[in-house]
């Protein structure tokens, strides 16, 4: 298949010597024969069938754009210019490396959704359904992801079944919306088991900054839990334990001067 267009370098065109010494009249018979050379791969030597193919144009605009082109090699009758074979095959060459990394991209996207998309097609290896459970979607509730070690299975809604059975005062999950579900299927992707996520929920529970017990009356939810990699970490860890709480309060401004006055007693 031929490419319907090719490079046009304007100052290779003007420096070239060749064209510079064309009149005008020659130069458009030329950029004709440009176009009808890349086309259909070369045009004919015979100036009669030449000059037909250039409306008319004379013997002598003929002659000088001959010394353009070459002889074909496969068709002493017909003439190439070499400069467009030239592009012609760096076409190719560039059509066939798109092609290859085309193929090779479409073989990586097909495994990654292999080992990475929903599926309910391995009931072997997935755990089934939970008919009873609180929340419904008409998308799958089922995914895996695929690792080194063996096939690890995780139903999406355990997690906020799990934060409504251990959250306590906490505000509980009403619906699991399609954005709820992409973020716990994201955090599941990069490591997250429902064992870490259940205890994170109850130290949520514990911990008095994450219960209310700061400034702002501020609680953690289901929603800030799961919305990156890093929270659930820090649920469980120091960071929202006591001594971050004790020191949302600020010291009393006057307590300085307040013990400076006790001591002058």
């Amino acid at each position: 298949m031929r490419s319907p267009a090719f490079q046009f370098y304007a100052a290779d065109y003007l420096a070239d010597e060749n064209v510079a010494l064309m009149t005008l009249e020659e130069e458009g018979a030329y950029i004709r024969a440009l176009a009808y050379c890349w086309r259909e791969g070369s045009i004919p030597s015979d100036l009669e069938k030449l000059s037909r193919l250039l409306k008319g144009a004379s013997n002598q605009t003929l002659t000088n754009l001959q010394k353009c082109f070459a002889v074909s090699s496969q068709d002493p009758s017909r003439l190439v210019h070499l400069r467009l074979e030239s592009e012609r095959e760096k076409q190719k060459v560039w059509r066939e490396k798109s092609a290859q990394a085309g193929r090779k991209s479409g073989k990586v996207r097909k495994l990654k959704k292999i080992h990475t998309e929903p599926t309910l097609n391995q009931p072997s290896t997935l755990v089934e359904p939970n008919t009873n459970s609180s929340f419904t979607s008409s998308s799958s509730s089922l995914f895996e992801i695929s690792k080194a070690t063996p096939l690890l299975t995780v139903r999406a809604e355990d997690f906020p079944e799990a934060w409504n059975r251990e959250c306590g005062r906490l505000p509980k999950v009403e619906t699991f919306t399609d954005g709820r579900r992409k973020k716990v299927i994201a955090r599941v992707r990069s490591g997250l088991t429902i064992e870490r996520f259940s205890l994170a929920v109850e130290n949520c529970t514990k911990k008095p900054f994450l219960s209310g017990d700061n400034e702002r009356g501020w609680t953690a939810t289901f929603d800030w839990l799961i919305a990156n990699a890093e929270n659930v970490e820090k649920a469980i860890t120091n960071p929202y334990g006591e001594n971050k709480n004790n020191h949302l309060h600020p010291p009393d401004p006057l307590a300085g001067r307040k013990f400076v006055q006790a001591v002058g007693k």
